[in-house]
């Protein structure tokens, strides 16, 4: 078939003969090649997002632009939706593959073209990987329906389960280790013949000898250029066509500029040639760029570790027997059968049966955890003993484990002040390394226009800010990477920031400084005619079931044989659940709630310094139960870590205020509050915000969110609500409280780091470049330097993996603490 000239105006394919489509674009009329790019084009324009035609890189001409919509209906199957899908209430979540984006115009694009579907509750997306996380309403928008509209507007949509999580990073890093691998082998071979060149011009060269190493020379060194070098070449032009110029634009111009005047220098068999420059240039850059790459990977190694863990099938409970069935057919309220040796496949409660089990994969710590009846366990734990049959609660998109993928990609998309200003820093130092180079080259042609190229090069070559540049990407990915094999995921990287500024620190009590496993110490009636102190016990657990709060753990599992039909349930946060059981209505929490609806009710004081939970029907309140939660092992310790590095510490408790001052005073906290509602905890971070204190919040429960979500920084607890770990800036895996100390000495080792690179840095460029535009480097010695500055970079940035910061707490000494209270 023959093709006329014209491209398409979306795509870039040659439009064929006899085909004649436009889109009416900016009121222009455009070329297509067919009608789906047709339809992605005016969906653009009439999404008001044309805006991507004019920061776009070259389209990829391999990428299948047209979208078919009916092929991704069955994403709405049940199995796939479980499996790629995370449901939490009406929000749904996945983590997405985009094929066809290449360029930033296209990050933008995609984030702006799914601002405007409706539903859309948060998009995060990872240039690098080519990943996005999206958050919707389910009820208003089906996974089919955003997959097609992301293939509406031009990319390719694959979703990833955990298992598949690393399939992006492999294929990085296996393109990045053939570059280094080829410009190192040629790399080397083109240094030998430039010894022979250099010891010729020493002692004597035979002109026929020395224009074939020439010739050598260059024909090893176009693998260079052509295919380690090209990552630079495209990123440089990229940086062109989007009117951002970034780091790699000096690189080419310099890598370009020296294999053209050595291409020419042999051709004519007259000047320097710069093919070992050019070869050790693109060797050690290369290396530095592959030790930031595995720097950004180590982040979410142990999430791929474990991924790579879980089996394909699990042994599943049917009508007394046993069934293999593969994990995708795995339902919540399955019952599957746990043996030693076996790594858990999904998340679930222990309905019999004791089991030890390792997390140190999950959450850091190294000592095997016992597990028994009611306990929860985790997706990726490994059983070394014992016997236990699970009920499966999550599977899927929704276990820990897939959770823990979707944070390590928030947080690698994520971008702290400092990173964003060290790029505009280095944008700006792109422009000014090239008006120092044309400077240069101007100076020299009128004092010795023979090394005018020379010194220029060296000029362009030594002053790139690649050093600048990674300076602090490369710490923060090193950093994150070390805490994560530690147990604490950092979602926003804020957080490190604000851990280095000796903020004031507000602990939440209950499941933050206790342990979060509250028993019912006592049951008390409080009406001569209310059931028996057990049925009202079994009342409240099956109320209590429909709660996440800490405190709801506290009433045993319900007996499923029991007919406690829940209806019309209200969870209030902060307060507690209303509820009604055939006919009656009942409340269970604080006593001011249950108070709520009663005509008289004499409010009556604590019981001690437990905790009080009341039970009440319509008309009476029937029950007060006395709740008991013991001290985190770690807890004191911990908090005199913090206090040693100058942190300020503060309780904001719901709790009243006995149970508070009890644990304020065994942890030496002088400042807390008590009897606070979500909202009193919100207005105490704003009201410190507002004299000039920088927050960090940690808690764990669902009422915690809105305030994690207020202060400068926050930490959730795993153990906590999943509403609390998505407001959170990062959360701790593990039961030790003594991570936040890990944190705060690895944030400040990462601030010492940072700043070290960045002096390195500053200093490199005010040393060398003096000394290459006065001609006193030669290229080589200008692409050693700057190469070696960017390895130096990395490599001190590095260190952070071999951290020796220990947690503040044992994590086998056996310390326990025995107060009570919870809040």
């Amino acid at each position: 078939m023959t093709l006329v000239a014209a491209p398409c105006f979306h795509c870039g394919e040659p439009v064929p003969a006899g085909i004649s489509l436009f889109a009416r674009l900016g009121g222009e009329d455009q070329p297509m090649c067919c009608v789906g790019c047709k339809a992605v084009a005016e969906f653009i324009a009439a999404s008001g997002l044309s805006a991507f035609y004019e920061h776009r890189d070259n389209p990829d001409p391999q990428f299948d632009l047209t979208p078919r919509m009916g092929q991704w209906h069955h994403y709405d199957a049940d199995d796939l939706l479980n499996r790629y899908v995370h449901v939490t209430d009406d929000l749904a979540e996945a983590t997405i593959d985009l094929g066809g984006m290449y360029c930033t115009a296209c990050v933008w694009l995609f984030d702006n073209a799914l601002q405007k579907l409706p539903g859309i509750k948060s998009v995060s997306v990872n240039p690098a990987t080519k990943r996005a996380v999206v958050g919707w309403d389910r009820n208003l928008l089906a996974f089919s329906e955003l997959l097609a509209a992301i293939a509406r507007v031009g990319f390719k949509p694959a979703p990833l389960a955990a298992d598949r999580a690393a399939d992006a990073r492999d294929a990085e890093y296996r393109h990045a280790l053939k570059r280094l691998i080829v410009a190192a082998a040629a790399g080397m071979q083109v240094m030998m013949f430039a010894v022979a060149l250099y010891a010729g011009e020493m002692f004597g060269i035979e002109g026929g000898i020395e224009r074939f190493l020439r010739i050598i020379s260059l024909l090893v060194t176009v693998p260079i250029i052509l295919f380690s070098a090209r990552p630079f070449f495209a990123s440089a032009w990229r940086g062109i066509r989007a009117r951002s110029p970034g780091m790699d634009l000096p690189v080419s111009l310099a890598i370009g500029g020296a294999f053209v005047a050595s291409t020419y220098a042999t051709w004519a068999n007259n000047g320097d040639i710069y093919f070992d420059s050019i070869a050790m240039f693109v060797l050690f850059l290369s290396a530095a760029r592959f030790l930031e790459m595995r720097a950004r990977h180590r982040s979410d190694d142990h999430a791929v570790a474990l991924a790579e863990l879980l089996p394909d099938t699990a042994l599943r409970i049917v009508d007394g027997g046993h069934e293999i069935v593969a994990l995708d057919r795995l339902r919540k309220d399955d019952v599957l059968s746990i043996r030693p040796g076996d790594v858990i496949p999904v998340d679930g409660d222990i309905l019999s049966g004791k089991i030890s089990v390792d997390e140190s994969l999950l959450t850091g710590e190294s000592m095997s955890i016992q597990r028994s009846m009611g306990e929860s366990v985790h997706a990726g734990a490994m059983v070394h003993t014992g016997n236990a049959t699970v009920r499966v609660t999550q599977t899927g998109a929704s276990t820990s484990l897939a959770e823990i993928g979707r944070m390590l990609e928030r947080a690698q998309a994520d971008r702290p002040p400092v990173a964003i200003l060290a790029d505009r820093i280095a944008r700006h130092f792109v422009t000014a390394v090239l008006a120092i180079t044309t400077m240069t080259a101007i100076t020299w042609y009128y004092i010795e226009p023979g090394r005018a190229f020379e010194t220029a090069l060296a000029t362009l070559v030594v002053t790139c800010p690649c050093a600048l540049a990674l300076a602090t990407p490369a710490a923060l990915a090193a950093a994150t990477g070390r805490l994560a094999r530690a147990g604490f995921l950092v979602v926003r990287s804020r957080v490190l920031d604000v851990l280095t500024r000796s903020p004031i620190i507000i602990f939440d009590k209950t499941g933050t400084l206790t342990e979060g496993r509250p028993r019912v110490l006592t049951a008390t009636r409080l009406l001569d005619t209310a059931p028996p102190a057990n049925q009202l016990l079994d009342t409240a657990a099956a109320i209590e079931a429909a709660s996440e709060h800490v405190l709801a753990r506290a009433f045993p599992i319900q007996d499923q044989s029991k007919n406690n039909t829940l209806d019309e349930v209200e969870v209030v946060p902060g307060s507690g659940v209303a509820a009604t059981i055939g006919d009656t209505a009942y409340r269970i929490g604080k006593q001011a709630f249950v108070a709520e609806q009663l005509d008289a009710y004499e409010m009556q004081s604590p019981s001690g310094h437990r905790t009080d939970v009341y039970l009440a029907d319509a008309t009476n309140v029937l029950a007060r139960f006395e709740i008991g939660d013991e001290l985190r092992a770690d807890a004191q310790r911990t908090i005199e870590s913090l206090r040693e590095k100058k942190f300020r510490i503060m309780i904001a408790s719901g709790d009243h205020e006995a149970a508070v001052a009890k644990i304020a005073a065994r942890l030496g906290i002088a400042q807390w509050r008590a009897n606070l509602t979500p909202q009193d905890k919100l207005a105490l971070v704003h009201t410190l915000r507002e004299q000039g204190e920088l927050v960090v919040m940690v808690g764990d429960g669902i009422n915690d969110a809105p305030v994690l979500a207020a202060a400068d920084a926050s930490v959730a607890l795993d153990a906590g609500t999943a509403l609390a770990r998505a407001s959170a800036d990062a959360v701790s895996l593990g039961r030790q409280l003594g991570a936040l100390v890990t944190a705060v000495e690895i944030a400040a080792d990462t601030r010492r780091i940072i700043r070290q690179n960045l002096a390195w840095a500053l200093c490199y460029n005010l040393t060398a470049v003096p000394l290459a535009v006065s001609g006193l480097l030669a290229p080589w010695m200008a692409a050693l330097g700057m190469s070696a500055s960017s390895l130096i970079v990395v490599l001190n940035a590095l260190r952070l993996h071999r951290s020796k910061s220990a947690r503040a707490a044992p994590e086998a000494s056996g310390e326990t603490a025995t107060a009570g209270v919870t809040s």
